[in-house]
């Protein structure tokens, strides 16, 4: 680039409930970011889908937006990466059109016997299997689907199909592949898995492998005309959302953890290969991190920010976040007897069950509203608890990011239930700052971002009490398995 101190980026980040776009000077200051709501499509209990040619339009109305807002650095847009939701089944016949609506992260419709083909997965050093793989889906397609099943000819994921869109490229990056199907350490598919899972014709479907800092094509005539950009911009394989917003935070050294309070709850430690491979992901997973021979071991629970969502709009009827706040401080820890499930979408991390549930429990006359509120968000900070129960040391400290993590309320409630002192990004939109990192390794820019951060004490006395309230919801929990497994597959 002849001019760096005048270049600018275009970064999106495709997420479930939403698109953002923005532009980011090359030197990381966010300069514009705008936003579009993504559909998510339930046809039935259980499913979660995505109309991938509306996904498409929405992605171009974000950056119209962005253009009628930005004309003039608009035309100065040099380099273009996107940061999109994982997991899910995204597929394309051979003429470049979706099969069907993609297959998102949380459906739960897959039934299968995760037990019994995990430790093949893990034999393989490939990501274990829950509903929400593109490699379980891929069965249920088969069985429920055969003649959709049949025409699939690439198979990819989100941030991939907008990719095409843009390049006409056909690839995956090492963070999304590793989440399913991909030995993480040879960055090269496991066609074992796939004998193994009787999909074996799907060989020649699975899409390439790139670096998510590697330049995998340039942006068309056609697309470039219809959006008002340059054609021939560079475009970059990009990654996985949370690998993205990591790499925002500037959490690329082993042991760092960090927690995203998203709509999904991603609780991670950075690894180096050599503890990679020391560690036994029978729940969760092992994934490629951005930097190279780095990973990050991932506790990615289903409900984050969703199960609070839930909440507010059926039970608070979308009243004031600061007023919630201000009420269930009011209510002591423990929520006077209350407790709350958070697994509106079922659960893969700590434990796979995709008819696990949310519910409320020791609801008595006195309770109000808000003790099931406070108790919402207990039962998430307790999910998150008992994430990191199984996932590896790491550092002391914790760093947290996401939606959610703009409630001083939920911060203090997440540093004194892990009962260390956590920090909280003053820097927004993380996620697509990860994407510019990435951006300015490709190009070659120096990245001197630095991101401040707001510093949570722990108070010990509430974290011996959050310690006390866990084995409560531990007990919870383990006494519903029974219940929600003999529902396994009647819903």
């Amino acid at each position: 680039m002849s001019n760096k101190e005048h270049a600018y980026f275009l970064v999106m980040d495709a997420g479930t409930t939403n698109i953002k776009a923005a532009i980011v000077s090359a030197q990381g200051e966010l300069i514009n970011i705008q936003e579009e709501p993504a559909e998510v499509l339930m046809p039935f209990a259980g499913a979660c889908e995505m109309d991938m040619d509306r996904l498409w339009e929405s992605t171009k109305a974000v950056m119209h937006k962005l253009r009628l807002a930005n004309p003039v650095l608009w035309l100065q847009v040099s380099a273009i990466g996107i940061s999109a939701q994982g997991d899910g089944l995204w597929m394309m016949d051979r003429e470049g059109k979706p099969v069907r609506n993609a297959i998102l992260w949380n459906d739960t419709r897959t039934v299968m016997d995760f037990e019994e083909i995990n430790p093949v997965c893990l034999g393989l050093n490939t990501c274990a299997l829950f509903p929400g793989a593109n490699g379980a889906i891929l069965t249920w397609l088969k069985a429920k689907e055969p003649e959709n099943y049949k025409r699939i000819a690439h198979i990819f994921h989100c941030k991939d199909w907008l990719n095409y869109k843009l390049t006409g490229h056909i690839g995956t990056d090492a963070s999304d592949g590793s989440t399913a199907l991909m030995d993480i350490y040879t960055k090269k598919y496991a066609y074992d898995l796939l004998d193994k899972l009787k999909i074996s014709e799907m060989r020649d479907a699975l899409a390439p492998i790139s670096d998510s800092e590697d330049i995998i094509g340039h942006l068309q005539n056609g697309p470039a005309s219809e959006l008002g950009l340059n054609p021939g911009i560079p475009v970059i394989a990009g990654c996985l959302d949370v690998m993205a917003i990591a790499t925002g935070c500037g959490l690329v050294a082993k042991g760092q953890r960090g927690t995203i309070v998203g709509t999904t709850l991603a609780n991670y430690v950075v690894m180096d290969e050599e503890t990679a491979r020391g560690c036994i992901a029978t729940n969760g997973s092992i994934l490629c991190h951005t930097k190279k021979g780095t990973y990050i071991r991932l506790m990615a629970a289903l409900s984050g920010s969703s199960s609070l969502d839930w909440m507010r709009r059926e039970i608070l009827h979308d009243e004031a976040y600061a007023v919630t706040d201000c009420e269930i401080l009011k209510i002591p820890i423990g929520s006077e007897g209350v407790l709350s499930t958070p697994y509106l979408y079922g659960e893969r991390a700590p434990f796979k069950l995709n008819s696990a549930s949310g519910g409320y429990y020791g609801v008595r006359t006195h309770h109000t509203k808000y003790h099931l509120a406070r108790a919402s968000f207990e039962g998430m900070v307790l999910s998150m608890y008992d994430c990191y129960e199984h996932l590896p040391k790491g550092d002391a400290e914790l760093y947290v990011a996401g939606g959610a993590a703009k409630s001083l309320c939920i911060c203090q409630m997440i540093c004194d239930c892990m009962g260390t002192d956590t920090y909280r990004f003053e820097q927004k939109e993380l996620g697509l700052i990860g994407v510019c990192r990435l951006i300015q390794s490709a190009l070659g820019f120096e990245s001197d971002m630095a991101s401040q951060t707001d510093h949570f004490v722990p108070d010990m006395e509430n974290h011996q009490k959050y310690k006390a309230l866990y084995g409560d919801f531990k007990l919870l929990k383990e006494s519903l398995m029974p219940f929600w497994k003999a529902r396994l597959g009647r819903e």
